[in-house]
């Protein structure tokens, strides 16, 4: 009978984790995490950012809601989403590091978009010795949640008009929002065409900050 009750215990729990691998199972919900990991967002704005309907957006959240993966208030006639814990967080960076790491698509689609890149401990080294500008291309309102110190904010939307106010004899490190944010090469592309030595940071804010190697 104890034998009976451990496999029922068993079963029960791992279906109750399961049901974060099914939430997880949606390349939307999984985007919508990632914006998340920025700062907290309105529907609307992240309808605005993954290009989806409003009431797309709104049932993808209410799964991630209902999961308990995020959080959400009122804030006047608006709904603000945010995670629900820093460990959702850690979840979201460690699904992308095994994704990296075991699916061959992955690193044939990033080197697509290939840019001489940094790594984490060289450009913590350039920010030390202040012999580099940091260009954070993400919305604003992600700038403003967190940045890496020193760092200068266009948005990728506004790069092309903003090239007046960067420095052309100093070293140009680009970020955005990680590995699975495209926006750092493609700003890192359009500076070297116009003469300026820029170098992609493939990694977040995020991994900044927890030190990810």
């Amino acid at each position: 009978m104890e034998t009976i009750n451990a496999r029922k215990y068993s079963e029960q729990l791992y279906g109750e984790l399961a049901k974060i691998g099914k939430c997880l199972s949606s390349s939307r919900r999984l985007e919508l995490l990632e914006l998340l990991t920025q700062c907290e967002k309105t529907v609307e704005n992240l309808a605005h950012e993954t290009q989806m309907s409003i009431a797309n957006t709104s049932k993808h959240l209410q799964v991630l809601y209902g999961a308990n993966l995020v959080r959400r208030r009122k804030n006047g006639n608006f709904v603000v989403y945010s995670l629900a814990s820093k460990n959702v967080a850690t979840l979201a960076d460690s699904l992308k590091t095994v994704g990296e790491e075991r699916l061959a698509e992955i690193k044939e689609l990033q080197a697509d978009l290939f840019q001489a890149e940094l790594t984490l401990t060289k450009a913590k080294a350039l920010q030390a010795n202040k012999n580099a500008l940091f260009l954070d291309v993400r919305p604003q309102d992600e700038y403003q949640a967190g940045h890496i110190q020193g760092a200068l904010n266009i948005p990728i939307a506004q790069l092309e008009e903003h090239f007046t106010v960067l420095p052309n004899d100093q070293v140009i490190i680009v970020y955005c929002r990680g590995k699975m944010c495209s926006y750092a090469k493609v700003a890192t592309k359009l500076l070297k065409k116009k003469g300026y030595k820029a170098y992609s940071l493939d990694y977040s804010y995020y991994d900044w900050v927890t030190d990810k190697k």
